[in-house]
């Protein structure tokens, strides 16, 4: 299962033709990685590409490095959410080890899989290319950023926000245990 979440990502290019005009992006910069994260769902609603969804919240490390961008929810990666360095994008990059909550030391990360479920935190959040606030205070040398993004809706396809239905099967970096964990739906491709 080494490398799943990049290894999907890049599939689901290959097969949908997104990686043309618009479409990914790798960018070099600071980032919310939240591949490794849970996330709490909030009693507000999120929009995404004209979908509303259940908001939730993630607390991730901010990173310095390259990262993977969809450009159909981020046009111009190069500006953070509200243009100050107060802000930063939650962006995605396959990591063996990152630094993970609740200690925030730097650990191995594991890939596995889960089915979503109708039960209270059953389900998963998509966090990637989300808005996200940089917090005042590090925590064991980490700036972490709280993210804001939808709860049980697809990172894929890249062009349309897609609900996320019990019985589908979620990746993700996220601890077992962890309530509504980041990741995303593993693209079913059906051979013709």
């Amino acid at each position: 299962m080494k490398k799943l979440l990049l290894i999907s990502l890049l599939t689901s290019l290959l097969t949908t033709g997104c990686a043309q005009q618009q479409g990914l992006v790798i960018v070099k910069g600071k980032f919310a990685y939240c591949g490794a994260s849970a996330t709490q769902a909030t009693k507000d609603s999120i929009t995404i590409l004209g979908k509303k969804f259940l908001k939730g919240i993630a607390t991730c490390p901010v990173l310095d490095g390259p990262s993977v961008v969809n450009t159909y929810l981020i046009s111009n990666p190069t500006i953070t959410p509200d243009g100050t360095a107060k802000t930063v994008w939650s962006l995605f990059w396959y990591y063996d080890t990152v630094v993970q909550a609740p200690s925030w030391n730097k650990l191995p990360t594991q890939n596995r899989t889960f089915v979503v479920t109708n039960e209270p935190g059953g389900g998963m959040s998509n966090m990637w290319c989300m808005p996200c606030k940089i917090l005042p205070k590090k925590v064991n040398g980490v700036t972490l950023a709280e993210c804001e993004g939808p709860i049980n809706e697809s990172a894929f396809p890249l062009d349309k926000a897609v609900r996320v239905i019990p019985g589908m099967t979620s990746v993700t970096q996220a601890p077992l245990g962890a309530t509504y964990p980041v990741g995303t739906v593993i693209p079913n491709f059906k051979k013709n």
